[in-house]
C-alpha cells in the first residue's frame, strides 16, 4: 500500500507527485530570502518550488499535499526540495503543520536588524503598490506587522519547540553581506549537498528596495529570466545579467525606492529598538549567543 507521503506512479499520465519537500526557508519577511532562494537554486542538487513562495503551511493548507507538491514536479530528480515562504515564521499554525507533514524537515530562518527590517516592508509595501509613497512612520501607524514579524523571540520558539535546535538554521542577513560564499557553504553543509559548488548567484548584486521605471520591461526580463531557472540554466541567466545591454537595462530602468522617502526617524529608531529589546533577548536566548550582528553598529 503506498503512504500517505509516498510518490505515487502507477497512471503515467496522471499527476506525478515530487515527494517529500525536505528543505523549507521560513523567512523572515525582507531578510535576504529572495537571496536564500537564488542561491538554493543555483545548485544542482536542490530542486525549488516553481512558483518561488506556495505559502501552503500558512495560507494554502486547505489545498491539499498533492497540491504543494505538484509545484515540485520539475525537481522530482534532485535530493534536496526546497520551498520558501517568508509568511511560515510568523503564522502560529505553520510549525505543527510542517511538522505532521514531514516530522524531518530541515528549517531555515534568516534575521536581521528588526529595525532594518520594518523599514524594508515599508519599501516592501509601497513597491507592490499596497499604500503609496509616504514616510515610515504613516506606514508604521497604518500596519502592525511592521512590528509583529520583528518579534523574533516568540516566533522562533514556537518552530524550536517543535523542531528542536538540529534541524534548524539560523542565519543573519549581515553575515551573508559580510561573506555571502561563507553564508552559502552553510546553507549547503546543512542541507547535506556538495558545500563547494561555487553559485554564480554570489556574484550578483541584488536589490530588495527599488521599483521599475517601466513595469512591462521589468515583467518581460524576469519572464525570460524564470524560464531560464525553469531549464536549469541559472550559471547562464547570471552571466546574461552581467553583459552590457542587459546590466545597462535592468539599472537604467531602476527606481530607488529610499531616495523618495525621508529616513526613519531617530525617535522611531529608539522607539522600535526599546519594542523589540524583549525579543532580541528572548533570541539570544534560543540562540546561545551573547551578541546578534547589528548589536553595536
Amino acid at each position: 500500500m503506498t503512504g500517505p507521503f509516498e510518490p505515487i506512479h502507477a497512471d503515467p499520465a496522471a499527476p506525478v507527485r515530487a515527494g517529500l519537500v525536505n528543505l523549507l526557508g521560513i523567512g523572515a519577511q525582507k531578510c535576504a530570502s529572495s537571496w536564500l532562494h537564488a542561491v538554493a537554486a543555483s545548485h544542482p542538487e536542490i530542486g525549488v518550488a516553481d512558483p518561488k513562495e506556495v505559502d501552503f503551511f500558512s495560507y494554502r493548507f486547505d489545498h491539499g499535499y498533492r497540491w504543494y507538491e505538484e509545484h515540485f514536479r520539475r525537481s522530482a530528480d534532485r535530493p534536496v526540495r526546497f520551498e520558501n515562504s517568508p509568511s511560515y515564521f510568523h503564522d502560529p499554525r505553520a510549525p505543527g503543520r510542517v511538522h505532521a507533514y514531514n516530522p524531518d524537515m530541515r528549517i531555515v530562518l534568516l534575521l536581521r536588524d528588526p529595525v532594518r527590517r520594518a523599514m524594508s516592508n515599508h519599501v516592501h509595501e509601497i513597491i507592490k503598490g499596497h499604500i503609496p509613497t509616504l514616510p515610515f512612520e504613516d506606514g508604521l501607524a497604518n500596519n502592525p506587522a511592521y512590528v509583529e514579524q520583528g518579534r523574533y523571540g516568540t516566533h522562533l520558539v514556537r518552530w524550536h519547540d517543535v523542531f528542536g535546535p538540529d534541524r534548524m538554521l539560523v542565519m543573519f542577513a549581515e553575515d551573508v553581506s559580510a561573506d555571502p560564499s561563507a553564508a552559502a557553504r552553510r546553507l549547503f553543509e546543512f542541507a547535506a549537498v556538495d558545500a563547494d559548488f561555487d553559485s554564480p548567484i554570489l556574484r550578483e548584486r541584488r536589490n530588495d528596495s527599488d521599483r521599475a521605471r517601466l513595469p512591462a520591461l521589468r515583467a518581460g526580463l524576469r519572464a525570460g529570466g524564470d524560464w531560464l531557472r525553469r531549464q536549469g540554466m541559472e550559471p547562464l541567466l547570471a552571466r546574461v545579467k552581467r553583459t552590457g545591454p542587459i546590466d545597462f537595462l535592468l539599472r537604467a530602468n531602476r527606481v530607488e525606492i529610499r531616495d523618495e522617502i525621508p529616513p526613519i526617524r531617530p525617535e522611531t529608531a529608539e522607539m522600535l529598538a526599546h519594542t523589540f529589546a524583549p525579543e532580541m533577548a528572548e533570541l539570544k536566548r534560543i540562540l546561545g549567543r551573547e551578541t546578534l550582528p547589528w548589536e553595536g553598529r
